[in-house]
């Protein structure tokens, strides 16, 4: 489930971006340069996902320390 922050392109866009350049470079540091095999793509995806979720989560504590008006509004 997605919060409204979630969904906007401008909070998206960077946190997709950002976690594939960061899995990406995880998988790099784990050995896995080029994902071939199943398991390989399996980690890539899991790594990706796990640090999406975590940097949306970031961002949105961050958006409820900057703006919480924002955030709580879109929650009701």
């Amino acid at each position: 489930m997605n919060s409204a922050l979630e969904r906007k392109w401008w909070f998206a866009g960077p946190v997709t971006g950002l976690s594939a350049i960061l899995a990406i470079m995880l998988a790099g540091a784990a050995g896995l340069q080029q994902p071939f095999s199943a398991a390989q793509w399996l980690l890539y995806l899991l790594a990706f996902f796990g640090i999406q979720r975590s940097l949306s989560f970031a961002g949105w504590l961050l958006a409820l320390w900057l703006a919480p008006a924002y955030v709580t509004s879109q929650r009701s």
